[in-house]
């Protein structure tokens, strides 16, 4: 992370992927998620981490080896207001982006963001 936000952060989350392998449509679906989680939450920065390093390019993990991680996945948050009541919800949905489900994130016209916190 380049720029870190004032405020409150959380610890690094572990975040559990059950898509076995990674599609990308796991990627995308966690991309939407994160763009909705911004849209409502514009202060606050959200990091992916793969084995405790920060995921520059979300869709860079694509283009890793089948046979990845999952358990290398982590969360944090940077809330420069402080607000963290959308953090566990955060978390669910990309739970379940990063599972076999993910296609419910996928659904929306093109140019809008999901409407989801």
């Amino acid at each position: 992370m380049s720029e870190q936000i004032q405020g409150v952060q959380t610890s690094p989350r572990d975040l559990i992927v059950t898509s076995n392998p990674l599609e990308y449509g796991n990627i995308e679906a966690w991309m939407n998620i994160i763009e909705s989680y911004h849209k409502a939450h514009n202060d606050h920065q959200v990091e992916l981490l793969y084995e405790a390093e920060p995921v520059k390019a979300l869709f860079s993990m694509f283009k890793m080896e089948e046979n990845i991680n999952r358990a290398g996945f982590q969360v944090q948050v940077f809330a420069g207001d402080g607000n963290l009541k959308d953090v566990p919800k955060l978390y669910r949905f990309l739970v379940e982006g990063g599972g076999p489900n993910y296609k419910q994130f996928l659904k929306k016209e093109v140019y809008q963001v999901l409407n989801l916190f």
